[in-house]
């Protein structure tokens, strides 16, 4: 019986994850800089990169439910 680690999903699964919390590093520090008052970014960029974990999130599930590969 292969092993988990045999498959390529638990990587791209991984991968997503980690992507997931380096994300949300991201996000503390911009809103620091919001409270700040730095702000350089415009509205549209914060509308766009709204999408970042929603996307990841598919990723992670498609991942452990499908498990494609």
């Amino acid at each position: 019986m292969p092993s988990v680690f045999d498959q390529a999903w638990i990587y791209v699964k991984l991968a997503a994850v980690i992507a997931m919390s380096a994300f949300h590093g991201l996000l503390s520090r911009w809103r620091r800089d919001f409270e700040a008052g730095r702000n350089q970014r415009p509205e549209r960029f914060y509308r766009a990169v709204n999408e970042v974990p929603t996307v990841l999130l598919l990723v992670i599930l498609v991942m452990v439910v499908v498990k494609p590969f």
